[in-house]
């Protein structure tokens, strides 16, 4: 089990109907409950009620993921087969796939 920090940037899944597959970036601001829990916030979705502010949230620890290395693929270099798998950004978050 990976274990997550207070400022710790990481890949948040959904669980809701409709977007199951789909990672929200975020910031743990807690660990809970002996890092069963978390506190987060959200980078890209914001709160209903004050639109202003990004939306906190208690999430369990298999909804979090780490956020990957930063890219060294070069638009020379990058090369997809057919079922790769992939994580593509769309609407301000990373969704899953396959080529």
């Amino acid at each position: 089990m990976v274990v997550f920090f207070e400022g710790d940037e990481v890949k948040v899944c959904s669980k809701e109907e409709g977007f199951f597959g789909s990672y929200y970036e975020a910031k743990i601001i807690s660990p809970l409950n002996n890092n069963t829990l978390y506190r987060i916030k959200y980078k890209n979705i914001i709160e209903e009620e004050d639109q202003t502010w990004p939306l906190v949230e208690i999430v369990s620890t298999d909804e979090v993921r780490p956020m990957p290395p930063p890219a060294t693929i070069t638009r020379a270099t990058q090369v997809f087969h057919y079922l790769d798998r992939i994580d593509a950004f769309d609407n301000d978050c990373w969704w899953v796939g396959m080529i």
